[in-house]
C-alpha cells in the first residue's frame, strides 16, 4: 500500500495535497504551528514548566553519559523503550524540584568552585595538569558545550551540597554499631547433607498425557525468538580516515591554520582568602569585609604563612582546606576581576583585596606555567589525525546526504548507492533484536523493523549510529516469533516433566528428614537411613568459603536454637539438589574482641546507606508536598 501511494504521489494528487497544506497554513499561520511545536509542556513542577526540547535534551545527555561512561558495556536497548523515558522524565522532574530547594535555602556554587572542580578532575587531565583541549573534548563526548557543561557542574554541586546536609543527619550510634558489628562476626557450627536430584529423575516416566498437558500450560516457554538478517550499507568516518593520503606540504599548512590547537596556555597558581559577601551588598555590609580583608594581607604581608590564614579565614569551602590554593587555570576559567589580578601580578606578589561577585579576595600568585607554541616535529602525528579527520569529517557529511538520497530515490535496492558511493553491501546472519542491538544500536532495531522495511521490503532511512557511522538496511530475511509444535520440542518438554517432578519429589523427602530432625529423632538414624553423607563446619562465619553460598544463607537465617540443641533447615541448591542444614553453637563476639578497624569501616557503610535511605525518603516528602504534573504521553 505504501509502495503504491509512493508510485501514485504525481500530478492531480499531489496539487491537491498541496493546497491544502497551504490552505492549512494560510488560515492558521505558520508560526502557530513553530510555537506549538517549540511549547509542547511535558511535566510542571510547582509552576514550573518542562518543556519538551528541555526533556529530549536531558534525555540524549542523559544517554550519552551513560555510554562514555560503560562504553563497550553500554546496552543501548535499555534506552530504547517507554520506561527509559519516564525515568529521565522522572530525572528532570527531580532536577527542578532540587533546584528549587536550593534557591530557597541560598545555596549556591561560586565560580571559584566550578573551576576547580574542573581543573581538579582526573579526566581532563594530561600528565597532571589541566588541558584545555581534552576539556574540550570529553564535555562534547557526554553532549554538552563548555557553558553547558559548566552550568551543569553548578547545579550538581548545590544539589551535592543539599545531599550532604541531609545526609549529615544520619548517622549511627556508638553502642549500635557494636551490635551490629557482633552480629556481622557471630559463628555458629554448621552441618549439612545433600539430597541430590538424580536418583529421583531415574525412577520417572513422563505419559504422553503428562507432556501434552505441561507443554499446554507452559507452551511460551519454548517460544522461538523472532529473527531477521539485514544486508547494509555502512559509511564510517574511520573508514573514510584509513583513505586519506597526507604529504608534509598539507600538515604543515594545516599546522600553521590551527596552532591554537597546539599552543600550551599560559597557567597561573594562586592561593586566595575570600571575605564573602552578597553581590548587592550595601555599604554597610561592605566596609567590614574589605576592613577584614585589608587585616589579613597585612598579617599575610607580616610573614605570616598565607595558606595558615586562608584555612582559619577564607569563606571559599572548596579551596579553604588546600590553603586557598585555586591549582593551575588560564584565562576565560575566572572571574574577570580575579583573573585580570592574578595575570597582571609577578610569582610572590600578595594582591590588594579584590571585589568580585562573591566578596573580596586577597590573592597571593604562587606559581607561573608560561605558554607556548609546540613545534611540528613535536605534535606531527597528532597533527596529522586532525587533517585526516577533519577531511574525513567534510566527506561523511557529503557522503551520508548522498547516501540518504541514494536509497529514497531507490528504495528497493542498495545497488544506487553501492555505485554512487562505492561501498559494498554486507549481510548479517540472522539475528534476535536484541543481538541486531549488539550489533547496531536501538534504532537499526526499531528501523529494520518498521513495517515498510521488514514487510514492504524498503530500505530504511540512513541511521545515524552517533559515533561517525551512517548504516542503512533492509531485511534479507525473517523469521516470525512462533510457539514451535510439541513434536519439534518433545525432548525438551519430556526432560522438562521429568525434572519438574524429580524437582517436587526431592523437596518433599528434604522437607519430611527436616521435620524428623527437628522432632528429636537422632541425626544419626535419620541421614543413616537415608544413606546421606554429613559435612560439619565449626565455627563459619557469614563470609565463610567452606560452604556453598545457599547452605550459608540457610543456615544464617535460621532462628539460634535454645541452649546446646541444633536446629535444622531446608533449602533447594543448585540444579535440584536440596540441602538439610543443621545449626549450632551460636557464638557472639564480645565487644573488647571487635575489631576497631571493621567498626570504622562499618560506620562508613552504614553511613552511606542511611545517606542513602535518607536522600530519598527526602525525595519522596519533597515530591509529596509539591504540585506536580507529568504528561508521558506527549513524550
Amino acid at each position: 500500500m505504501l509502495q503504491l501511494i509512493r508510485d501514485r504521489a504525481q500530478g492531480l494528487v499531489v496539487g491537491v495535497i498541496v493546497f491544502f497544506i497551504c490552505l492549512t497554513f494560510a488560515l492558521f499561520g505558520v508560526q502557530q504551528y513553530l510555537d506549538a511545536r517549540g511549547t509542547v509542556v511535558v511535566a510542571e513542577v510547582n509552576g514550573e514548566e518542562v518543556s519538551l526540547a528541555e526533556f529530549q535534551r536531558a534525555f540524549q545527555q542523559l544517554r550519552q553519559r551513560a555510554e562514555a561512561i560503560f562504553g563497550e558495556a553500554f546496552e543501548p536497548e535499555r534506552w530504547s523503550g517507554e520506561q527509559a523515558k519516564l525515568t529521565a522524565l522522572d530525572f528532570v522532574v527531580n532536577e527542578h524540584l532540587l533546584l528549587q530547594v536550593t534557591v530557597d535555602a541560598n545555596i549556591r556554587a561560586s565560580d571559584a568552585q566550578i573551576a576547580n572542580y574542573v581543573r581538579t578532575s582526573p579526566q581532563f587531565q594530561r600528565d597532571g595538569t589541566f588541558s584545555k583541549d581534552l576539556y574540550k573534548q570529553a564535555v562534547r563526548a557526554v553532549g554538552f558545550s563548555e557553558l553547558g557543561f559548566e552550568q551543569q557542574v553548578r547545579k550538581d554541586l548545590v544539589v551535592n551540597q543539599l545531599r550532604a546536609g541531609i545526609g549529615a543527619t544520619a548517622f549511627a550510634t556508638a553502642e549500635e554499631l557494636q551490635r551490629l558489628e557482633q552480629y556481622r562476626q557471630q559463628s555458629r557450627d554448621i552441618g549439612y547433607a545433600i539430597l541430590g536430584i538424580e536418583p529421583f529423575r531415574e525412577g520417572i516416566v513422563a505419559s504422553k498425557e503428562e507432556i501434552e498437558e505441561y507443554f499446554e500450560e507452559r507452551g511460551e516457554d519454548y517460544r522461538i525468538e523472532e529473527k531477521i538478517s539485514v544486508s547494509y550499507l555502512d559509511l564510517s568516518i574511520e573508514t573514510l580516515m584509513a583513505d586519506i593520503s597526507t604529504d608534509e606540504t598539507q600538515l604543515l599548512a594545516y599546522y600553521d591554520a590551527n596552532q591554537t590547537n597546539y599552543a600550551a596556555q599560559e597557567q597561573r597558581n594562586a592561593n586566595h582568602i575570600l571575605i564573602q559577601i552578597p553581590h548587592e551588598a550595601a555599604d554597610s555590609e561592605e566596609a567590614p569585609a574589605r576592613e577584614k580583608a585589608i587585616i589579613l594581607r597585612e598579617k599575610a604581608l607580616g610573614g605570616a604563612a598565607f595558606e595558615d590564614i586562608a584555612r582559619e579565614n577564607s569563606d571559599d569551602i572548596g579551596s579553604r582546606t588546600d590553603g586557598g590554593e585555586t591549582g593551575f587555570f588560564g584565562r576565560g576559567v575566572m572571574a574577570p576581576e580575579f583573573e585580570e589580578a592574578v595575570f597582571a601580578m609577578s610569582e610572590g606578589d600578595i594582591s590588594e583585596p579584590i571585589r568580585t561577585e562573591f566578596g573580596f579576595h586577597i590573592i597571593r600568585l604562587k606559581e607561573i606555567k608560561p605558554g607556548g607554541l609546540k613545534s611540528f616535529d613535536e605534535v606531527r602525528d597528532d597533527v596529522a589525525a586532525s587533517y585526516k579527520r577533519e577531511q574525513a569529517e567534510a566527506l561523511f557529511f557529503e557522503q551520508a546526504e548522498q547516501l540518504s538520497e541514494l536509497v529514497y530515490e531507490q528504495p528497493d535496492t542498495l545497488d544506487g548507492a553501492t555505485d554512487g558511493l562505492g561501498l559494498s553491501v554486507k549481510t548479517t546472519t540472522m539475528l534476535t533484536r536484541s543481538e541486531l542491538a549488539d550489533t547496531f544500536s536501538a534504532g537499526v532495531v526499531e528501523a529494520a523493523f518498521d513495517p515498510e522495511v521488514l514487510i514492504e521490503g524498503l530500505n530504511s532511512d540512513a541511521i545515524d549510529l552517533s559515533n561517525g557511522r551512517v548504516v542503512v538496511v533492509r531485511v534479507s530475511e525473517h523469521e516470525p516469533s512462533t510457539v514451535p509444535l510439541l513434536e519439534d520440542v518433545i525432548e525438551d518438554v519430556t526432560r522438562d516433566v521429568i525434572d519438574s517432578r524429580a524437582r517436587e519429589a526431592v523437596y518433599a523427602r528434604g522437607k519430611a528428614i527436616v521435620d524428623r530432625l527437628n522432632s528429636g529423632e537422632g541425626k544419626q538414624t535419620v541421614i543413616g537411613s537415608e544413606d546421606l553423607k554429613w559435612e560439619d563446619v565449626v565455627g563459619a562465619k557469614r563470609d565463610s568459603s567452606k560452604l556453598n553460598r545457599a547452605v550459608l544463607r540457610a543456615a544464617f537465617r535460621s532462628d539460634p536454637p535454645e541452649g546446646d540443641g541444633v536446629i535444622y533447615a531446608g533449602i533447594p541448591i543448585g540444579t535440584g539438589d536440596f540441602a538439610i542444614v543443621g545449626v549450632s553453637n551460636v557464638a557472639v563476639p564480645p565487644i573488647e574482641q571487635l575489631n576497631i578497624s571493621d567498626i570504622s569501616q562499618l560506620r562508613r557503610d552504614v553511613a552511606a546507606d542511611r545517606t542513602d535511605t535518607s536522600w530519598q525518603d527526602f525525595l519522596a516528602l519533597l515530591k509529596s508536598d509539591s504540585k506536580i504534573e507529568s504528561y508521558p504521553d506527549r513524550l
